[in-house]
């Protein structure tokens, strides 16, 4: 008789980010002027991609990581002026851009609710898993 080997069983444990889905603090307080996904302009029929939100805010408003991490890119970026790209382990990222000021640089370790910038009057935030875009308003707290 072949004895068959053990399988073990791995435990999978969840990001501390997928713990928190749905219940994420807002990085900015304001009203989303933009979702994500595909948008059709109702005058001109026109489509565009939109890979995170747009929220309206006041001006200079104080914007927030949803997470800890490590700032890996903080700087201006071509089509999206100042940005923050926050690297929070396992493939998860979040982008905070249409930044005013910067209040990081790269390569500084952040904890949840650490202060990134300041807005204009618009700031657009993404997150993304494993490279792909996913809708923040899934993973932000209910308002």
């Amino acid at each position: 008789m072949i004895e068959q080997p053990l399988v073990s069983q791995i435990s999978r444990t969840s990001h501390p980010l997928e713990e928190k889905k749905g219940k994420l603090p807002w990085p900015v307080s304001g009203e989303v002027v933009g979702r994500f996904g595909v948008q059709v302009d109702p005058k001109y029929g026109t489509k565009t991609k939109n890979l995170g939100i747009d929220i309206a805010t006041k001006e200079g408003s104080v914007v927030r990581t949803i997470g800890v991490g490590r700032v890996s890119y903080a700087d201006v970026f071509i089509g999206q002026g100042i940005m923050v790209i926050v690297e929070h382990g396992g493939g998860f990222y979040s982008v905070y851009s249409r930044l005013k000021e910067l209040r990081v640089k790269s390569g500084d370790n952040v904890n949840s609710g650490d202060i990134v910038g300041l807005s204009g009057n618009v700031v657009h935030f993404e997150l993304r898993i494993g490279g792909k875009a996913v809708d923040p308003l899934e993973w932000l707290e209910r308002r």
